[in-house]
């Protein structure tokens, strides 16, 4: 497989998209300068908005826990790739899970949920009334996700790919692993074993009753150790398979390397490595084996067939500038509350008016 991807210039938006977007929102803020060019803001007239949809596509990214993770089907990473070729440009576009949308539950009826339930709740293909899936991997899931994402962003999206934490393993894995330049030294005692999060680490009900009125949050999950394992890195050139880059960019209780802008250091250092990896030789070789290879690890509605005009349309990626965009509370959100409590984040112009929001994605 990996000599198979430093051929296939469409590996890079497959990989890197999805390493981008499995490490978390806090990466795009921290991305922006990272071999990006700085463009000056400038106003665009709706004939030349409509020229620039034209020439580019959207692909919507989304990430989710999988199987045996809380909430597994929600994509709590929501990102729009958008790809012009004509000008060499890539543009990430990060979207908030917790952003307020109506999704269309049934064909009568709109609801407000977060935006990152809108693939679980489409992934009912049946109950939703959406159409039989056409290509390997494609989900009703992936439909609604489009549906929703293009009405915020004011364009339509043709595509979408969505990866768990064991597809990306299985990505990280298949290039043969990557080498990973390690910023800092650390060590994190508290990385969560999956399938031990509700493990009482031999402690009875009354000791576990004392616990929670002692502790709360955080606090409280660190009094059962069980749940955690112990991972370290050293500083410098470190080769990592998939397991042990997952565990590398999701860490987040370092006392040496710990928070958001660690994290997002730690998270460069994974994309750097894989744009090395892939940007070795450009030519387009073995697609066939490449796409069933990707498919078994993925979801997508990119059929084979558009998969390699997609290729022969994009050229090479090395020659792409590419920038970063993140919705948030310094540029077009606001933090509020729902009705039942829940945290929430809605444009600045109220619930449901996304011209703002559209308005700052194209200028």
């Amino acid at each position: 497989m990996k000599r198979y991807l430093k051929y296939f210039g469409l590996g890079f938006i497959f990989t890197s998209s999805f390493l981008i977007g499995l490490a978390g929102g806090y990466f795009i803020t921290g991305l922006s300068g990272i071999f990006t060019k700085q463009v000056a803001v400038t106003e665009i007239s709706p004939e030349e908005i409509k020229l620039e949809i034209q020439n580019s596509y959207n692909i919507l990214l989304l990430g989710y826990g999988g199987a045996g993770h809380d909430g597994g089907n929600l994509s709590d990473v929501v990102m729009v790739l958008n790809i012009n070729p004509k000008e060499k440009r890539l543009v990430f576009v990060s979207i908030p899970r917790d952003l307020w949308v109506e999704i269309p539950v049934r064909s009568d009826i709109k609801e407000h949920y977060k935006i990152n339930a809108a693939y679980a709740i489409g992934g009912d293909d049946v109950r939703y009334g959406l159409k039989e899936p056409q290509y390997r991997g494609e989900t009703g899931g992936g439909t609604m996700a489009k549906k929703v994402v293009g009405e915020v962003i004011g364009v339509p999206i043709e595509y979408f790919l969505a990866v768990d934490f064991e597809g990306f393993k299985k990505i990280a894995d298949a290039l043969g692993g990557v080498d990973v330049d390690v910023p800092v030294t650390f060590d994190d005692y508290f990385y969560p074993v999956k399938g031990l999060e509700n493990e009482t680490c031999g402690k009875d009900a009354t000791e576990i009753a004392q616990l929670h009125q002692k502790y709360s949050g955080f606090d409280l999950e660190k009094q059962f150790e069980c749940r955690y394992e112990h991972i370290h890195y050293d500083r410098g050139v470190n080769h990592m398979d998939g397991v042990a880059v997952l565990k590398f960019v999701r860490s987040r209780h370092s006392s040496q390397h710990g928070g958001d802008f660690a994290r997002s250091q730690r998270q460069q250092a994974v994309l750097l490595a894989l744009k090395e990896n892939l940007f070795s030789v450009s030519s387009v070789k073995n697609i066939d084996d490449i796409y069933y290879e990707f498919t078994k690890m993925l979801k997508t509605d990119i059929s084979l067939d558009k998969a390699k005009d997609l290729s022969v349309i994009f050229g090479k990626p090395e020659e792409y500038e590419i920038s970063f965009l993140s919705l948030s509370t310094d540029n077009v959100l606001v933090a509020t509350k729902s009705l039942d409590g829940q945290f929430i984040l809605i444009p600045k112009e109220g619930e449901d008016v996304w011209t703002g929001v559209q308005k700052f994605i194209f200028e």
